[in-house]
């Protein structure tokens, strides 16, 4: 007697590809979302966005900002819009804030440039998130791997990432 093949898990619907440290951490704190996969070519949102046939201004950049006797700080910007330091620095009480170099950022999230994600990184950061993205059901991130997404509802990002709302586009 043969034992019918069991039901795939709904969770599980993508490649072992797209399991990446993030979306197994999302996996345990029972929101929705969904993974979206595409075949990367180079990094930008705009090519992203393309991809995954996603509008630009949901699609978003996760930024490492370096904040001088601050340390680092995440950003998480759409892709239509222009980070801007000095907005960023304004809303966290600093002088100065800047982009972390590729390398240092690599090394603070344990995440590849052009596939960092907020969740899930090798150091747990401050998050500031523009506040336009907040006019939006559901926005887009990286998964921790290039080529690898997370669409998920606003809500359910700013509350896991205890994340901020400020003007930090320019």
């Amino acid at each position: 007697m043969t034992t019918p093949p069991s039901e795939p898990d709904p969770d599980r619907r993508h490649s072992h590809g797209s399991e990446t440290n993030a979306v197994k951490w999302l996996r345990t704190q029972s929101v929705p979302f969904e993974v979206l996969e595409y075949t990367f070519t180079q990094i930008g949102a705009d090519h992203a966005a393309e991809a995954v046939g996603r509008p630009l201004e949901a699609v978003c950049k996760t930024l490492v900002v370096k904040v001088p006797a601050r340390g680092y700080w995440l950003a998480i910007v759409p892709g239509d819009q222009r980070f801007d330091t000095r907005r960023m620095a304004a809303a966290i009480g600093a002088k100065q804030a800047d982009l972390a170099p590729q390398a240092e950022a690599e090394k603070v999230t344990g995440y590849q440039i052009g596939g960092i994600s907020p969740f899930a990184a090798r150091r747990k950061l401050p998050v500031l998130i523009e506040e336009s993205l907040l006019a939006l059901d559901t926005i887009i991130v990286n998964a921790g791997r290039r080529g690898v997404l997370l669409e998920m509802p606003t809500t359910d990002l700013l509350r896991l990432l205890e994340a901020t709302p400020a003007n930090i586009c320019g």
